[in-house]
């Protein structure tokens, strides 16, 4: 529920709309209701393995820097989907971001850039419990040596855990391994997803 909106609208109930109560309006029209208020997304605390550091961090922040690392996981993982065009949609991102419901987990060396994991936040009408529904998943290749993804999908379970999700959901690609390495982290095949491109017009 947007309550900022339906807060805006009664205050504001038999008067004019001028041009700044207008603009007012559109602004809280677009905004999402806040699932995870930020303070609990602030439990979540960096963490230090070996030479790396797993932090959560902000899109919003750091927009430009995380670019190349998502045109580094099209190129690599998305094959299926190379006639579409790569497009991200940065502010969509922000807004989620702003309503607590997509939290961005990284991974840094000396304070490059190597790796993240975003998750969208959502409330199960089945369940009314928080699910976390992966969204990108991905380290560069000098990244992946050792046990470093291991230690940092244990990170970001905890960190899910810390904001109160029940359950993760993740996808793999059948392109890649990441299904073996999954299984031997305990998560379990529940269905099959299915994906076709569709030849639209423009309008």
């Amino acid at each position: 529920m947007n309550t900022e909106l339906i807060a805006l609208l009664k205050a504001n109930m038999g008067l004019p709309l001028l041009p700044g109560l207008a603009a007012d309006i559109c602004i809280a029209a677009s905004r999402i209701g806040t699932l995870v208020p930020a303070s609990v997304i602030e439990r979540i605390k960096p963490e230090k393995h070996e030479d790396f550091i797993f932090s959560p961090e902000r899109i919003e922040n750091i927009g430009e820097e995380i670019k190349p690392l998502h045109r580094a996981h099209w190129d690599e993982t998305e094959a299926h989907r190379h006639g579409l065009p790569f497009n991200p949609d940065y502010e969509t991102f922000i807004r989620y971001e702003r309503a607590g419901r997509y939290v961005l987990l990284t991974l840094r060396r000396g304070g490059r850039l190597l790796g993240n994991c975003a998750m969208y936040l959502d409330k199960s009408a089945h369940t009314q419990t928080i699910i976390a529904t992966e969204d990108t998943l991905y380290l560069l290749p000098e990244a992946r040596k050792g046990r470093v993804a291991r230690y940092f999908v244990a990170y970001v379970e905890n960190a899910m855990r810390l904001i109160g999700a029940s359950e993760i959901n993740i996808t793999v690609k059948t392109t890649n391994k990441a299904a073996r390495f999954f299984r031997l982290l305990g998560y379990r095949h529940v269905e099959n997803g299915l994906n076709k491109i569709l030849e639209v017009e423009n309008v």
